[in-house]
């Protein structure tokens, strides 16, 4: 029964959490928080902050009047002048957002740059500079020093080579900005700063003057140092907390709080919290309930809910909601407090007629119960619903609606346009046609492919009439014509390639589908070549079966062609064709007939059209219907998915009349010839594959603080008149125009605008190799188009004339000789008389700046040729990659794709467009469709994995009615940013979203639409109370200073037992620190008078941030698995190591925040494989030998999500991490022996000597959750050390350990000489999560045990809390586990009176193990190399993630997963005697049990603590443990506690209340089973035998 409505005051609950590190300096956060909204401002504040006429030293320093002095200062200087800026950087400062940054600076300034300055004076020199190996801490020396190398010979300094540019960090503070400084000063100066210190302002103010603008004689890195005089931490807030009404299940009460009240001291604390002084208490939903009368008044409130009740009760509680008049202060408090108005809910609202239809109709649009959110129409992922994450996306949206704004569009229009639906089009449905060059050979004169087969001669294919009947599910229609090709471009002479054709496609040919294959030999090189001769001849002179059986010798063998003749068997293919006349091998090779020199010339000349070679794609090239792929690991998925469109495109023009016999004259070439397809194909024009191949840029991002995108600055196509100049493309060409190749890029750019008819302007960015000084000769051409551009007079020219002065002919022209001999006259003219050589430097300088600054913001390296139109960048770009043509295509292309699209929707949104000037329309179009595409181009850090779908912007949930069951908050018309949400009223979801969007609703400009869509329920929708910590702003006290923001749960009913939790965001892990009380099990109704009045208090501390991402092999799918990676912090070394997964290559590390090197660990995975990029910014992250690629940074509560890339050392592309180390490839004839020695027995291991281990002997984890449970892991740890000489080390799972035995554990350790560590892994994201905190232990306890310990520790033995050991556990540390990566205890089957329990001798369980045993978890050894070797932690994963899609499945995960599991991950099976429990073994065998478990007697009832006191040992360990913990209570060394109760009180708590309440659950839960048991028979399907026995399952609380 769940809480009924209770008016009784109750003790109050507290939560709080702070950082584990310390607190930065207040003055410095501010400036970093508003540095988050403004990076620009940084030095600015800096600067006006320090300064002591500002800040003069009498001023007060509090938080609060430094923060208003702070916004004061930002605001006085033009900084957050944005409509968000002030509120969201207020925000971000409540949330302390800037506070990870700052200690990663201080970490790194520890691991690297604490010991280079250790002999400097702290007192006379707080602040110092890092000078190229030199510490100075006065301006007197940075003078001389400066002035030397910077100021005497600027020219020698930057072209010196002896001084080498310090590291900078990704996240450092630069002067002069790089994003608008190039090139970077020739020295560089960083500041190791103490703001406080007396030096600094002397060191700031000289090396703010160096690096200013106008002298940029040194690049000034300010990084700030840790203050050593603070202690306190920084209070955090944005987590919600959870009060779970416990489950009776497992209710296990620590009976020792109730007869020892000492555990307080009794002090009161009447400080009130932040969020009670921000929100005044108002009951809305009690106001809006009393309207309503009790419905029935012979049912009482405190009864259980009928099922009727709950089918109602969302329906009810949306009416309860809509009628109030703040609807989502009623929502939070209805959803967070629903416990306690459940039953009044149920018995006293009516669900109006019109809220039942209205919720009815939009349950035919959205599933009810499912929770949907839209942020400016971006659907949002639930981890992104965190205000770190909100903040982050709420200011990026802003941008994007004010530079839309600046086109001259209202809020209104912008957001419309955002989310067109004609824009939202191309980005989420697929066009078949989109994309499709001509593959066949007819451009080459034919003859070049080599078909596989042919359709229209292959009998088991049917008649072309089937196209228009649908096939039968699961084959593919017969087609008998040549209607579906696919044309692999392949380098033969490679092994892949190979393996493709007489593997992949033989198979698929041999299977008659309605494919037609062909291939065409690449020429690449000399073997490639020999390789295509001999693939003719075969197919020539052999059929496809003959060949495909040669070319199969060939595959294996994995060496060059040049060898293949001495192993292959020439004469294997036997299959001839009549009369064929046989050639050797030699003559097939040395013969040159002009028919091969003929298909090699053709061969050369197709991949050159199409644009393929064998580098690009090493298992080669595929053109489906003339769509291109690389051939990899989802190739075939691709081709069917294509292969379907394609019949369904044809099935639909046959339908339509559209296609008929005249149009299918010849069916092969069908799809080349449509006037969409390309006969010639750039892959940078069209990629293919994943989306992220398409970079897009926001032009006004580009372009900010530039001047180059004015009007006048770009040349207008030939075929345009004077006063029209009305084009929606908007290029930029970026090159080097002084070099070769970037002048030919500029030709071609040119002969485009002059001689086709585009619908596009071009200008120029002219991106120079080397660094030029304005003087130096060769740079006439850039000088020219400076100034053109500058002068805006380059729109008046033609692109003829332009061709003509660069002394270029225009293709086509009648008399090209007299147009070049008037070059001078027409650059004389263009000019205005101005020759080269006199073009203003200075205009020149800024010209030749902003254009660097621009490519340097497109990622462009100096000298590098691209073509940015519409914000899509293309390239780097060769010159022939870039012909007119390729233009033309580029245009053609981008037009469909995006600007027509545009265009649509501008002309109903914007319908002043078409009154708009040229330039206008020209801007306003190209910029919009820059903005709109950039926010659908997946960011970066998201879409490495699996073709990441483009970024859908939708407004699906206006689809909804709203009448009845919609509110909204803010101004729609001048919103900014605009949240949609569908949401359950009564879910989870609903509990933390209310908190979220009333805090998003304090910005200005924000609009929120909530659609409520309620399930209908069979259970109670909402079973804890909950609260979010978070606020829009700080709260201070009178003395002006933070208020900690606690979470308080108030009026509570007494009666429950309350397990409390965190909803933290996804990139924490937090623990308790401080907590008084069993936290599990929460009773306030046995508080003392004094206890209530200070009520329970819990102070939780975020101790990690996780880092977690997903590696891969270079540009593949393909995740590295096994191999070990880890995580070094300079002179401290590896801090975290881990193994990446099979599981989407996952990968996690926990790490305070800093800066990380990453690593691969010293094995067999650094034999195989190195790094190529660490994946810090995402899939397209810098290498490891570019500045900033080889680091992870650790800045933001957020997390970070790496995407590592890994290549393979040469030698090993086909080494297995996993395998054993013996069985690397031996060579062709070795591995066959290999193989034949292994079906007979296989290979003797090779003993190999093992180092020293820095572990224990003996290795144990355990989990323990509450104090009752960690008082049973105090007494087991006893019992282990009592039965071992060997150094013993315990392992527990921090996730769940209480305040209190974190206090006790460091003195129990030290007193009894054990090692102790803590561990634990985040769930991940990828893996279906468990909502009860039992099943959540059980799931730590299997799911993670690869990943879970250090990589270097090789077994591990889990002991159950509540087990007592009589045995040497070293015994399992030398047990040969004969090859099973783990070992465990089978079910006692020795009581006989426990027969009708025993499950696995029935139904389901007895068909899946197949005469295995059924193994106990309470103890069990895992071999973590041969676990790991085994992949056992990736198949545990997968097959638990299909399993538990369904909620009654894995009753018992930790022990049914492994059991079920046993035909793929083999467990070992211990003696008996290892484990021994009275509900399943015979009493007989109680003295040879080498460990003993309390589990559960369904049969007796018996309590475990009474059952624990019939083991002799056990009051005798109990006792020495209360003793030792009454001992450290009386020297004050832990807090008294529950800690120190003996044996005594437990025994009386046996016969007490607390063991009433534990009989009376296990009567519960053994007359559940029964009832399940009742329905148990034989002939049940898999899944209802799996449901019959997780009931049986739940007879003991050990399975």
């Amino acid at each position: 029964m769940l809480v009924s409505e209770c008016l009784s005051a109750s003790s109050p609950v507290k939560v709080s959490m702070q950082t584990s590190w310390k607190a930065p300096s207040t003055l410095l956060e501010l400036i970093e928080t508003i540095a988050i909204q403004e990076p620009d401002a940084f030095f600015p504040l800096l600067d006006a902050l320090t300064d002591p006429e500002i800040l003069p030293p009498e001023t007060s320093r509090t938080p609060e009047a430094l923060e208003q002095l702070a916004f004061h200062t930002a605001i006085s200087l033009g900084w957050l002048t944005k409509p968000l800026a002030q509120e969201s950087a207020r925000m971000d400062f409540a949330l302390h957002s800037a506070s990870p940054k700052l200690e990663a600076f201080y970490q790194y300034y520890n691991d690297t740059a604490e010991e280079i300055g250790a002999s400097r004076d702290l007192k006379s020199c707080g602040s110092w500079v890092y000078w190229y190996g030199e510490v100075v801490c006065d301006s007197e020396r940075l003078y001389e020093l400066t002035a030397h190398e910077t100021i005497g010979d600027k020219e020698a300094a930057e072209n010196s080579t002896s001084f080498v540019r310090p590291r900078i960090l990704p996240f450092d503070h630069i002067y002069p900005p790089p994003a608008y400084s190039t090139p970077v000063p020739p020295r560089t100066a960083i500041l190791f700063a103490s703001i406080s210190s007396s030096n600094f302002r002397e060191l700031h103010t000289y090396l703010r003057s160096l690096s200013s603008p106008d002298k940029r004689e040194i690049e000034y890195v300010f990084r700030p140092i840790p203050d050593s005089k603070t202690e306190s931490r920084t209070p955090l807030s944005g987590y919600g907390v959870t009060l779970d009404l416990k489950k009776t299940d497992y209710l296990v009460i620590d009976d020792r709080l109730a007869n020892n009240k000492a555990s307080s001291d009794g002090s009161s604390d009447d400080q009130k919290s932040a969020e009670e002084v921000a929100t005044p208490d108002v009951d809305r939903v009690l106001t809006v309930l009393e309207r309503y009368e009790i419905l029935n008044e012979s049912i009482k409130l405190t009864d259980p809910l009928t099922d009727d009740e709950l089918t109602k009760i969302g329906l009810q509680a949306t009416q309860l909601v809509m009628e109030s008049d703040n609807p989502l202060a009623a929502l939070k408090q209805l959803s967070q407090d629903f416990p306690r108005y459940a039953s009044s809910i149920a018995r006293r609202v009516v669900p109006s007629v019109d809220i039942t239809n209205e919720a009815s109709l939009n349950s035919m649009y959205i599933p009810p119960g499912h929770t949907l959110v839209w942020l400016n129409g971006a659907p949002l992922a639930p981890d992104r619903m965190n205000p770190f994450s909100l903040l982050r996306l709420i200011r990026k949206e802003e941008d994007v609606m004010l530079s839309l704004m600046k086109l001259g569009l209202l809020p209104n229009a912008s957001f419309e346009l955002m989310t067109h639906s004609t824009i939202d089009a191309p980005y989420t449905r697929s066009d078949v046609l989109e994309g499709i060059f001509d593959a066949s050979d007819r451009e080459e004169g034919g003859d070049l492919i080599i078909w596989l087969n042919d359709l229209e001669k292959d009998e088991r294919c049917g008649q072309s009439l089937v196209l228009m009947q649908p096939p039968y599910p699961g084959s593919a229609p017969g087609v008998r014509l040549n209607l579906l090709n696919v044309v692999l471009a392949l380098d033969l002479s490679t092994n892949r390639p190979l393996y493709f054709i007489v593997g992949t496609v033989y198979n698929l040919i041999q299977r008659a589908l309605p494919i037609r294959f062909g291939v065409v030999p690449l020429a690449d090189n000399e073997e490639s070549v020999q390789m295509a001769k001999i693939v003719s001849y075969l197919m020539k002179t052999y059929d496809l079966i003959g060949t495909a059986s040669y070319l199969k010798q060939v595959c294996p063998a994995g060496i060059s062609v040049l060898e293949f003749r001495a192993l292959i068997t020439w004469s294997a293919s036997q299959c001839t064709t009549e009369d064929a006349a046989l050639l050797s091998w030699d003559e097939v090779l040395e013969t040159e007939s002009e028919e091969e020199s003929t298909m090699i010339s053709k061969a050369r000349e197709y991949a050159e059209r199409l644009d393929i070679d064998g580098m690009s794609s090493p298992a080669g090239h595929a053109f489906i219907n003339g769509r291109h792929y690389p051939i990899g690991d989802t190739f075939l998925g691709i081709l069917q998915t294509d292969i379907n469109k394609f019949l369904q495109y044809v099935q639909e023009q046959l339908y339509s009349g559209v296609m008929d016999d005249s149009t299918l004259k010849d069916p092969s070439v069908y799809f080349y010839d449509l006037p969409t397809s390309f006969k010639r194909r750039n892959h940078y024009v069209i990629p293919s594959g994943n989306p992220i191949d398409i970079t897009m840029f926001s032009l006004p991002e580009v372009f900010d603080k530039t001047n180059l995108e004015a009007p006048g600055m770009f040349v207008y196509p030939a075929d345009l008149s004077k006063d029209n100049k009305r084009v929606p493309c908007s290029m930029y060409l970026v090159g080097d125009f002084d070099q070769e190749g970037g002048f030919a890029a500029l030709q071609y750019a040119l002969i485009f605008l002059a001689t086709y008819s585009p619908r596009s302007r071009i200008s120029f960015v002219h991106n120079p190799s080397i660094s030029k000084g304005a003087s130096e000769p060769h740079t006439a051409v850039s000088k020219v188009l400076a100034h053109l551009i500058t002068s805006e007079t380059i729109q008046h020219v033609s692109p003829e004339k332009l061709l003509h002065a660069l002394k270029l002919h225009v293709p086509g022209e009648e008399h090209p000789e007299q147009e070049l001999l008037k070059s001078r006259e027409t650059l004389q003219e263009i000019m205005s008389g101005v020759s080269a050589d006199a073009v203003d430097q200075e205009v020149y300088a800024a010209y030749v700046r902003q254009s660097k600054l621009i490519a340097q913001r497109l990622g462009l390296e100096p000298g590098e040729i691209a073509v940015l139109v519409n914000g899509r960048l293309v390239g780097p770009l060769t010159p022939a990659r870039i012909m007119p043509e390729d233009l033309d295509a580029l245009e053609k292309y981008e037009f469909t794709k995006r600007v027509q699209p545009t265009l649509d929707a501008l002309d109903v949104v914007h319908p002043g467009m078409a009154s708009s000037d040229d330039s206008t329309f020209s801007h306003l179009v190209s910029t919009a469709v820059s903005i709109v595409s950039d926010i659908r181009i997946p960011d970066p850090s998201e879409a490495s994995l699996f073709n990441t779908p483009l970024s859908s912007r939708n407004t699906g949930y206006r689809k909804l009615k709203g009448e009845h069951t919609q509110f909204t908050l803010g101004d729609e018309d001048t919103a900014l940013i605009r949240f949609g949400l569908v949401l359950d009223t009564l879910s989870e979801e609903a509990q933390k979203y209310s908190s979220l969007l009333e805090w998003a609703s304090n910005l200005p400009y924000v609009h929120i639409e909530v659609h409520l869509l309620p399930a209908p329920y069979t259970e109670m929708p909402l079973k804890r109370f909950y609260r979010y910590n978070l606020l829009p702003t700080l709260v201070y006290d009178e003395a002006g200073e933070e208020i900690v923001p606690f979470s308080v749960f108030g009026d509570l009913p007494t009666e429950p037992i309350y397990t409390l939790g965190l909803d933290e965001p996804p990139s924490w892990l937090v623990r308790p620190r401080e907590a008084l009380y069993d936290l599990d099990n929460i009773q306030l109704g046995v508080l003392s008078g004094a206890e209530r009045a200070t009520g329970i208090e819990a102070k939780y501390e975020l101790d990690y941030i996780i880092v977690d991402g997903h590696a891969l092999e270079g540009r593949t799918v393909r995740p590295p698995r096994g191999v070990q990676l880890q995580l070094v912090a300079g002179a401290r070394g590896a801090i975290a190591d881990t193994l990446v997964m099979a599981n989407l290559g996952y990968l996690q590390f926990k790490a305070a925040p800093g800066v990380y090197a990453l690593e691969i660990r010293e094995g067999r995975g650094r034999e195989i494989y190195e790094i190529e990029s660490v994946g810090n910014d995402g899939w397209n992250s810098l290498g490891v030998g570019e500045e900033g690629g080889d680091v992870v940074t650790v800045t933001s509560f957020e997390g970070l999500t790496l995407y590592p890339r890994l290549t393979r050392r040469p030698g090993m592309e086909r080494a297995d991490v996993l395998a054993p180390t013996e069985a690397e490839e031996e060579g062709f004839v070795d591995s066959i022996l290999s193989n034949i020695s292994s079906f007979f027995g296989g290979k003797k291991e090779k003993e190999v000597a093992k180092p020293p281990s820095r572990h224990a002997d003996i290795n144990i984890f355990t989990v323990a959750s509450g104090m009752l449970y960690e008082r049973f892991a105090s007494i087991m740890i006893l019992s282990v050390l009592r039965n071992t000489n060997h150094t013993v080390k315990f392992w527990f799972i921090e996730n769940f350990l209480s305040p209190s035995f974190l206090e006790f554990i460091p003195h129990f350790a030290k007193e009894y000489n054990f090692e102790y560590e803590l561990v634990t892994y985040k769930w991940p994201k990828f893996l279906r999560k468990q909502s009860e905190k039992q099943r959540i232990i059980w799931a730590y306890k299997i799911l993670f045990l690869d990943v879970l310990f250090p990589m270097d520790l090789d077994r591990v033995i889990f002991v159950d809390a509540d087990q007592i050991v009589r045995a040497d556990l070293y015994e399992l540390v030398e047990m040969d586990l004969q090859g099973a990566p783990y070992a465990y205890t089978p079910m006692g089957d020795d009581n006989t009176d426990m027969e009708g329990f025993r499950f696995w001798k029935h139904g389901y369980w007895q068909q899946t193990l197949k005469g295995r045993p059924y193994h106990i978890s309470a103890l069990y050894v895992i071999d973590l190399n041969r676990f790991r070797e085994f992949a056992a932690g990736d198949i545990l994963r997968s097959h638990y993630h299909e399993l538990s899609a369904d909620p009654n499945s894995l009753a018992n995960l930790d022990q049914d997963l492994p059991n079920n599991l046993q035909a793929y991950v083999p467990i070992y099976s211990l003696h008996e005697d290892w484990l021994w429990c009275e509900t399943w073994c015979s009493k007989d065998r109680f003295d040879r049990a080498k460990t003993i478990d309390l589990c559960q007697n369904p049969l007796t009832k018996e309590p475990k603590l009474a059952r624990a006191r019939q083991i002799p040992e056990w009051e005798t360990y109990d006792a020495e443990i209360a003793r030792f913990a009454r001992r450290l209570a009386d020297e004050g060394r832990i807090r008294a506690s529950a800690a120190a109760a003996d044996v005594a009180q437990l025994a009386n708590a046996a016969a007490g209340k607390t063991a009433e309440a534990e009989v009376e659950t296990e009567e519960q839960g053994v007359q559940e089973t029964f009832h399940v048991l009742e329905g148990v028979s034989e002939g049940h399907d898999e899944r209802k035998g799996m449901e019959d026995a997780d009931g049986m399952h739940a007879a003991h609380d050990e399975l």
